[in-house]
């Protein structure tokens, strides 16, 4: 996800003006911001592809002692929590592209703890996945957000515009994953 000569990760709160000043107009900008879309797209539709596929599963392969259903509450109780007191703190702390990283690298253990489906290995994985969740959602859209004005800038179009045509893209990509998951969890 690397940014070129745009400069997404420095105090993500500044307005259009200063992000304006920031801009360096070099040579393949535009190609590098749309690569880092489809970078991101891509990556969360392999990611959510390996996680809703288990999600979708899990009451039925984890089915004794109701261990599915248990590890998929505490991942959405952990995501309140996470919801609430994580997103910023997280984003200020490490920059949106850093925070994107880590934090679905949160996702991992949780996926990978299905080889060995406990109490002991889900439960801490879910807590895990949900307390990286809010970051990762909120840091998606502040970059996809932030890559959207530059762009707008580069390319003299309407800001809202292409920060629309972003989003819509990159939820074309991960609305598919449910597809890829389902496919795979068929076979």
């Amino acid at each position: 996800m690397h940014g070129g000569g745009v400069d997404t990760d420095k105090h993500n709160g500044g307005d259009s003006a200063s992000l304006r000043e920031k801009v360096q107009l070099r040579r393949g900008e535009k190609w590098r911001i749309l690569k880092n879309i489809i970078t991101v797209s891509v990556a969360f539709m392999v990611q959510f592809t390996a996680f809703q596929g288990t999600a979708n599963l899990q009451s039925s392969i984890n089915a004794k002692d109701g261990l599915g259903t248990v590890s998929l509450s505490v991942v959405y109780a952990a995501l309140v929590v996470s919801c609430i007191f994580l997103p910023t703190l997280v984003i200020r702390k490490l920059t949106v592209k850093w925070t994107l990283c880590v934090s679905m690298l949160c996702y991992a253990p949780y996926i990978a703890s299905q080889f060995y489906p406990r109490f002991y290995t889900l439960l801490p994985a879910g807590v895990l996945l949900g307390l990286g969740a809010a970051p990762m959602w909120a840091s998606k859209a502040t970059y996809l957000t932030q890559l959207g004005q530059v762009y707008a800038k580069l390319t003299d179009q309407s800001v809202e515009a292409i920060i629309v045509r972003f989003f819509g893209f990159f939820f074309l990509a991960w609305q598919t994953a449910e597809l890829w998951g389902n496919l795979i969890s068929s076979l």
